[in-house]
C-alpha cells in the first residue's frame, strides 16, 4: 500500500468517525486524528529526508574498502544508503557498518562528493562528535564553509556552533543526530582565520560534548620539499597489501645519503637527485613486505641519521586507523 493510500483510508476512517454516535466520538475521532496526524508526519519525513543515494556516491562509499584484505575491510551496506541530514545545496549520505558504525558521504554543490569517511562502533564510543570540513586549496574569504557529521553521543538533543568572535548559533539535526550546516556570510572569516566550536547539549540544556576545528583546518597545503623527508608510496588501487615503489624529496640539511631499512638486515641504498628528488623501484620478491612499516633513513656523512620516515603500505595505515 502506497503513502497515499494509507492517507486515504486515515481520512476515511476519519469520516466513519464522524458518523459515529456521540458517546463513542470522543474516543474514536481522537484515535483517527492521530492516524491523519502519523501518516502526515510520515510524509513529511519521506519528502524532507532518506530519498536514495545517487550511484556515485555509493560507488565512492564503497571504494573505502577498494583494495583491501577481507580482515580489513569495513564493507559499508550502500544499497541501503540514505540522505541522513541536508541544507541547502549540501546533503550528508549515510551507509551503515555491521558494528552499529557508519561511513559518510557529504555532497555539496553540483553534486560534487567531499570523499567518504567512516566511523567505526568502537570510534563513535571515543568522539562523541563527529564533525568534517572539507576545504579548496586556494579558496577565499567569501567562498562557502559546509561542515557534516553526527552527535555520536546518545544524550545529544541539540548543537551549536560557537565562533571565536563570540557569537553562537544553532544547528538543525537531520535523522538520528546527523547534521549538515553552511556557516553563514557573516562569519565565513572568522571561521577561516580562527576556527570554531561545536557545542551538543541534552534534554536539559547541559553541555555532553564539544569538539574543535582549527584555525589551520584550510590552510595550504605544506609543500613536500618543505619537509626534513618526504615519502609517498606507489601501488595499484587492486591490492593496497602491496608496495611497487616509493619516491619523495630530501630536504634536512647536511644530508649525504639515503637508505631503505627492511628489518631484517636488508639496507638498500637509494640515490638522490641533486635537487633532493628520490625514486626507488620494490624488487618484485618485496612488494608484500610493507604490511609492517619499514624504515626510510636520511644520514649525513659521518653515517649519523638525521631524519627518518616510516614506510608502509596503504593496508597497513588504514588498519591502523580501524583498529587492527
Amino acid at each position: 500500500m502506497t503513502l497515499q493510500d494509507d492517507l486515504t483510508a486515515a481520512y476515511g476512517r476519519h469520516l466513519e468517525c464522524r458518523r459515529a454516535r456521540w458517546r463513542k466520538l470522543r474516543v474514536a475521532a481522537y484515535a483517527c486524528a492521530t492516524a491523519l496526524v502519523v501518516a502526515g508526519a510520515a510524509f513529511a519525513t519521506a519528502t524532507l529526508l532518506g530519498w536514495p543515494t545517487p550511484e556515485h556516491v555509493k560507488q565512492e562509499i564503497a571504494a573505502v574498502d577498494r583494495g583491501l584484505p577481507e580482515d580489513l575491510r569495513l564493507n559499508p551496506d550502500v544499497e541501503h544508503a540514505s540522505a541522513v541530514a541536508s541544507t541547502g545545496s549540501s546533503t550528508l549520505y549515510a551507509a551503515a557498518l555491521r558494528d552499529g558504525g557508519r561511513c559518510t558521504e557529504l555532497v555539496t554543490a553540483d553534486d560534487r562528493g567531499r570523499g567518504a569517511t567512516c566511523s567505526t562502533g568502537s570510534d563513535q564510543v571515543t568522539r562523541p562528535i563527529d564533525v568534517t570540513v572539507p576545504s579548496d586549496d586556494p579558496a577565499g574569504d567569501e567562498a562557502p564553509v559546509v561542515l557534516a557529521g553526527r552527535i555520536n553521543a546518545a544524550q545529544g538533543a541539540t548543537l551549536e556552533i560557537a565562533y571565536e568572535t563570540g557569537e553562537s548559533e544553532p544547528i538543525p539535526l537531520g535523522d538520528d543526530r546527523y547534521f549538515v550546516f553552511e556557516v553563514p556570510a557573516e562569519h565565513r572569516a572568522s571561521a577561516r582565520a580562527s576556527g570554531f566550536r561545536l557545542i551538543a547539549r541534552d534534554d536539559e540544556g547541559s553541555v555532553i560534548a564539544t569538539a574543535s576545528v582549527p584555525a589551520d583546518w584550510d590552510d595550504e597545503a605544506v609543500p613536500d620539499e618543505a619537509a626534513p623527508l618526504f615519502v609517498s608510496t606507489r601501488s595499484d588501487e587492486s591490492d593496497f597489501t602491496k608496495v611497487y615503489g616509493l619516491e619523495g624529496h630530501v630536504s634536512a640539511e647536511g644530508t649525504a645519503s639515503l637508505e631503505l631499512d627492511y628489518g631484517d638486515g636488508d639496507l638498500v641504498p637509494i640515490a638522490i637527485e641533486p635537487d633532493g628528488s628520490f625514486e626507488y623501484t620494490v624488487p618484485q620478491d618485496r612488494v608484500g613486505d610493507f604490511m609492517e612499516p619499514r624504515l626510510l633513513v636520511a644520514r649525513d656523512q659521518s653515517g649519523t641519521a638525521i631524519a627518518s620516515r616510516p614506510v608502509a603500505a596503504v593496508a597497513y595505515w588504514r588498519g591502523r586507523e580501524r583498529g587492527h
